[in-house]
């Protein structure tokens, strides 16, 4: 147990200060480079800088996500007390990748009239901390992370539209469409399995206190979800729609 919360403490630790650094470091990189940039105010320059360190995260961890389940089968079985090391590297890693994004939030003073990414940002943080220190429950809170592979096309999005100003161009329909391919079948299939999931699996969690806060957050990421799904809908996708229904009509 020791040595695992010694282990955890390191990688969060080292994600936390990596992304902080990555930060300054890809502004300063973008700033000698691009007019673009240089063009933007200060806040805007600050949400551009979160966007793209969250889209390294989301890349990141799309690519080990699925190959932690690949190689550690029995994982996505029991999801509780199954030995996966990369499991647990992942979700410290993380860890330290969600604490450096809220100190970002703080320190730039965005997002600071966004509760729902708060919120998002304190379930995560307290549920992935909490599994780092007691080396439980990491391939659960891994398969949660499948959703970065969507969250690729969200902050594809919100880079686009910050450069390009408009939703008219071909790079951002295609992407528009991917991401809501992605919201569909793995968004809302992920955490919709994950909630009936710890449902189900109540009498197996080790204490109640734990399997009341894994509830509680999963109840709360499929909340957000629809949330996030509904502003998309009525931003980009429900004009699309219409445009095709009117054709066909």
């Amino acid at each position: 147990m020791d040595s695992c919360v010694n282990e955890s403490s390191i990688i969060v630790l080292g994600s936390f200060v990596g992304f902080i650094l990555l930060n300054y470091v890809s502004s300063k990189c973008v700033a000698s480079c691009s007019t673009f940039y240089k063009s933007l105010n200060q806040k805007k320059r600050a949400i551009w800088d979160n966007t793209f360190v969250s889209y390294v995260h989301a890349c990141i961890c799309s690519i080990i996500t699925p190959i932690c389940f690949y190689y550690y089968p029995h994982a996505w079985d029991d999801m509780i007390n199954a030995d996966a090391p990369l499991c647990k590297f992942q979700i410290a890693f993380s860890t330290g990748y969600f604490f450096a994004d809220m100190f970002d939030f703080w320190k730039k003073n965005i997002f600071m009239d966004s509760p729902g990414i708060w919120i998002h940002h304190v379930v995560v943080c307290t549920t992935f901390l909490a599994s780092a220190i007691i080396c439980k429950y990491s391939p659960y809170l891994t398969a949660t992370l499948l959703v970065e592979i969507s969250n690729i096309f969200l902050h594809q999005r919100k880079l686009s539209l910050m450069y390009h100003r408009s939703k008219s161009t071909t790079f951002y329909k295609i992407n528009a469409l991917f991401l809501i391919l992605t919201f569909i079948f793995v968004r809302f299939t992920a955490h919709g399995y994950l909630l009936i999931r710890v449902w189900n699996e109540h009498h197996i969690f080790g204490h109640e206190f734990h399997w009341r806060i894994a509830l509680f957050g999963m109840v709360a990421m499929n909340v957000i979800n629809l949330q996030l799904f509904s502003q998309l809908w009525n931003s980009d996708w429900s004009k699309s729609v219409n445009v095709m229904v009117k054709q066909k009509l």
